[in-house]
């Protein structure tokens, strides 16, 4: 009797299956095997050309190209530091940044090694990763993610430095002379730390950043802070400013949109807005937090710095030495404080229409700003229309209250003349 065992295809009987495997083996010995084997057309493939290029169709009046595109020069072969280089032309060219790699199968067609393509993609990435040696452009125009989100990438961020540094070198007046370089000496000159930009020269050199200096002024602005004091901190300028100024601040004049108070809206919020109007009230100046650094009561370690920004308090959750949850002091004699100050500004009384009352809106000053407006003078200020929590008023509500503010990027005084 025959045992049923399966091979995957139904179910046979032990006596069939030796039968099969006899004849199987026999025939693998009686036939000869070649090596290496070969492919061979299948027979009824193709019958003839005819057949084979039967899909195409002849079109005389399109089968021909302009002799003006065509190319008939001969070429040698180049290495791989020569592709590289006519791939960043091509990328110049077309304002698209490529991935100047040589695939495995061509490098090993050129005889180099795995290693030398690492190295040269090491290399070429160090080189991007700085401004000043960055020999070709990015097409920063070209965003993959939300406006926020590409601001800061590094590539996108090193490619807005090294615009803003080359406009600041470069940009020179009718008369032949660099404004900024010379803004700069009068600057360190009087001891002061703010650079005035003025956003139509801005605009006109540079417009992809005039664009969004004013629709992401806050991560703009910090870059543009950044480039400036390493300028100003530069061997060919002053390198030891750091000791008289610690911050050197970018402030953007001549914004051509005027807006009224009373028109300020949820449009507006985050955006680099510029008002004129009266100051009605002066606060003190006051020590803001800026880098926190605090104490582990209970290791007594010292961590940080935590940077604070204006939306929310930035504090440790855990020690990295003890493990432990805090609690943690705050470390007054390591941590960095900045000048606050707010002012109040009201619309001007000949801007108000008929039966309405004048509006104000809180400005708020920081580190050079301060003390810049005195209450009953007309000011001109341009800066951030931003949100902050409102505790007096939500005190009387059931729901959070958000009040509308402005930070200050600059504050001049209103030109009676115009």
């Amino acid at each position: 009797r025959g045992t049923r065992v399966s091979d995957g295809l139904g179910w046979l009987s032990a006596p069939v299956m030796v039968h099969q495997m006899a004849w199987v083996f026999t025939k693998r010995r009686t036939a000869k095997i070649s090596w290496p084997p070969t492919r061979s057309t299948p027979k009824g493939l193709f019958v003839d050309d005819t057949v084979r290029f039967r899909d195409y169709a002849a079109i005389p009046e399109l089968d021909h190209y302009k002799s003006e595109l065509l190319d008939h020069g001969s070429y040698d072969t180049i290495d791989a530091g020569a592709r590289l280089a006519a791939e960043a032309a091509i990328s110049r060219r077309f304002g698209l940044r490529r991935h100047m790699r040589l695939s495995l199968h061509e490098e090993r067609d050129a005889g180099s090694s795995m290693k030398a393509v690492q190295a040269n993609s090491s290399r070429l990435n160090t080189r991007s990763s700085s401004p000043e040696s960055c020999p070709q452009e990015i097409n920063i125009e070209i965003m993959r993610c939300p406006l926020r989100d590409w601001i800061t990438q590094t590539n996108t961020r090193t490619e807005i430095k090294r615009r803003f540094r080359n406009f600041l070198l470069t940009y020179e007046s009718p008369k032949g002379v660099y404004v900024y370089l010379e803004q700069i000496k009068q600057m360190c000159a009087n001891n002061l730390a703010s650079l005035k930009v003025s956003y139509p020269q801005l605009s006109a050199a540079v417009p992809i950043l005039a664009m969004w200096t004013t629709d992401v002024p806050r991560e703009v602005l910090e870059i543009f802070d950044e480039v400036a004091a390493e300028l100003v901190l530069s061997s060919e300028h002053f390198p030891s400013y750091k000791n008289i100024m610690p911050e050197v601040h970018v402030r953007i004049v001549d914004l051509p949109i005027l807006d009224s108070i009373q028109v300020l809206r949820r449009i507006h919020q985050n955006k680099l807005v510029r008002a004129c109007g009266v100051v009605t009230r002066r606060s003190g100046t006051y020590p803001q937090l800026k880098l926190a650094k605090f104490t582990c009561l209970s290791c007594q370690a010292l961590l940080g710095p935590f940077i604070q920004s204006s939306e929310e308090e930035a504090t440790p959750s855990l020690c990295p030495f003890c493990r432990s949850n805090g609690p943690f002091h705050l470390h007054h004699e390591e941590s960095h404080f900045r000048n606050y100050q707010r002012i109040a500004l009201q619309e001007l009384p000949g801007a108000v229409p008929p039966g309405h009352v004048p509006r104000t809106k809180e400005v708020v000053l920081l580190d050079d700003l301060i003390d810049v407006a005195r209450p009953g003078e007309e000011v001109d200020v341009t800066g951030i229309f931003t949100h902050c929590y409102d505790m007096e008023t939500t005190g009387h509500s059931t729901l959070p209250v958000i009040a509308t503010i402005l930070e200050g990027n600059h504050v001049a005084k209103c030109d009676l003349a115009t």
